[in-house]
């Protein structure tokens, strides 16, 4: 399932106790994510975010 899934369920639930835990599992799919994004980005499969340019160095 999706967040925006998680997201719909939430809006649509009336249980607190289903809230809870799709609250729940939001975060543990965001760190689960945000663990893929970064093996990723370490085997070269995926290619950083552009940063910000450092302007220090273009003065120069």
């Amino acid at each position: 399932m999706g967040i925006g899934n998680y997201g719909t369920a939430i809006a649509a639930s009336i249980r607190r106790d289903l809230v809870v835990e799709y609250s729940r599992l939001l975060a543990e799919i965001g760190t689960f994510s945000d663990d893929g994004a970064e093996l990723m980005i370490k085997n070269q499969w995926l290619e950083k975010i552009p940063g910000a340019v450092e302007r220090d160095s273009l003065i120069k």
